[in-house]
């Protein structure tokens, strides 16, 4: 409990300023700090019996609530740009983050990079869909944003007897590079600029420096591998829906 104690003197921080410099943060700064607080204790009990029975069944229930809460918190951000088409990219969204999880899984379960065990599949396919799930946010606002602003050249394509696909065959390729950016510039500056959780974890609880950097660079190749799988395949999925927005 003092633990969370003084880590909460970084949220009141960041209350105080916001007061003090009227940027009006504060309300949203103390609802996500008390709705981390409320979901990481209620995760911390579930895995405790997982990783106590080692309950595949419930470990993959849970990876589905991941997919199904990454779905909708996406599908939400997007939807009031989209004109009435949010159930079908609901599900484009949720086929696309269920496809990358599957198939992550299944490079696990052949290749034992790491143990198939619930404490180590709940946390890396955590890590894994929250990736998948920015990129797909980024990728679906920067394609929504550009066909919006240049919808002349999209009519243009069209005209000129290109078919749907090809006509936003350019837009995708801008809106998934935007979207995978951030990830290529966290995985060139991994280990010189900063060091990921995952290895800080594992140095932490003692684990040799050497491993736990081999680790961290499977999950760095994971995670951007992913991204530019997570934002293909949805464009592949959704590009009828996007075309008519």
């Amino acid at each position: 409990m003092l633990e969370l104690i003084y880590g909460f003197i970084f949220i009141l921080i960041a209350v105080v300023l916001s007061i003090k410099e009227k940027i009006g943060l504060e309300r949203e700064i103390l609802y996500a700090a008390f709705l981390a607080l409320i979901q990481l204790i209620m995760l911390g009990y579930v895995l405790t019996y997982v990783f106590q029975y080692g309950d595949m069944i419930l470990t993959y229930v849970i990876l589905l609530i991941m997919v199904l809460t990454a779905t909708y918190i996406v599908n939400s951000k997007v939807s009031n740009k989209i004109n009435g088409s949010s159930s079908k990219m609901f599900l484009y969204i949720f086929l696309t983050l269920l496809t990358v999880t599957l198939f992550t899984l299944t490079i696990w379960r052949l290749s034992y990079i790491v143990p198939y065990k619930p404490r180590y599949i709940i946390p890396l396919m955590g890590m894994i869909v929250g990736n998948s799930m920015n990129t797909v946010h980024l990728a679906l606002d920067k394609v929504i944003d550009h066909i919006k602003s240049n919808r002349d050249m999209l009519w243009g394509y069209l005209a000129l007897g290109a078919s749907e696909f090809q006509a936003l065959k350019p837009f995708m390729k801008v809106a998934i590079t935007s979207a995978v950016i951030p990830k290529m510039n966290m995985t060139k500056s991994v280990g010189i600029i900063f060091i990921p959780g995952t290895m800080t974890g594992m140095l932490l609880s003692g684990a040799d420096p050497l491993y736990a950097a081999k680790i961290q660079v499977i999950i760095m190749w994971m995670l951007l591998g992913t991204a530019v799988l997570s934002g293909v395949i949805l464009c592949y999925l959704s590009y009828r829906e996007l075309i008519r927005i």
